[in-house]
């Protein structure tokens, strides 16, 4: 996971400077539905959080509800890859027999939901907080984002045992 953070630290630095264009063009938007795409640990779990919402905009505050889900390694449910000499691999049941590709695919998925209030300044920057809430607990978190383009923030996430990072997509 280190490198998803350094890879968004790098992206951040790299596109830290937004053109007075781009940043009128996003202090006159309106809101709208947008998509998040972040490495997250929660649930005490590292994974990936696929999310839509829509942000409403009063001024410079905006509320935004998320809903999506979370993808995480699942419970070990006792299949493995097997390598061959020739570099071939197989899934391979507890029993040691062949099995489909698809009993070695360990994902799980668990649903969440968000709330955001955050503070948007006429470059793009927000800062604000939120709660996300799961099968596991409500967790509060602080959060901030940064405009690279009027549509695309680089936009991390911190509470309580929950941490995110990743792009936003506004459309």
């Amino acid at each position: 996971m280190n490198t998803l953070i350094k890879t968004a630290l790098c992206a951040a630095i790299a596109f830290a400077g937004v053109t007075s264009a781009q940043a009128q063009e996003r202090a006159t938007s309106r809101g709208g539905f947008g998509a998040e795409l972040t490495g997250a640990r929660a649930q005490s779990e590292w994974g990936v959080e696929l999310g839509v919402g829509y942000a409403a905009k009063l001024g410079p505050i905006v509320a935004r509800p998320i809903v999506g889900m979370f993808l995480h390694e699942g419970e070990d449910n006792g299949y493995s890859r097997d390598t061959f000499s020739n570099g071939q691999s197989r899934c391979r049941a507890p029993n040691g027999q062949f099995a489909s590709d698809e009993e070695c695919v360990n994902i799980a998925i668990d649903w969440y939901a968000k709330g955001e209030l955050v503070y948007e300044t006429a470059t793009g920057f927000e800062l604000g907080g939120g709660a996300r809430f799961s099968d596991e607990k409500v967790r509060p978190y602080a959060t901030a984002a940064f405009a690279v383009s009027p549509q695309f923030k680089i936009k991390g996430n911190a509470g309580e045992r929950y941490f995110a990072a990743g792009l936003t997509l506004g459309f």
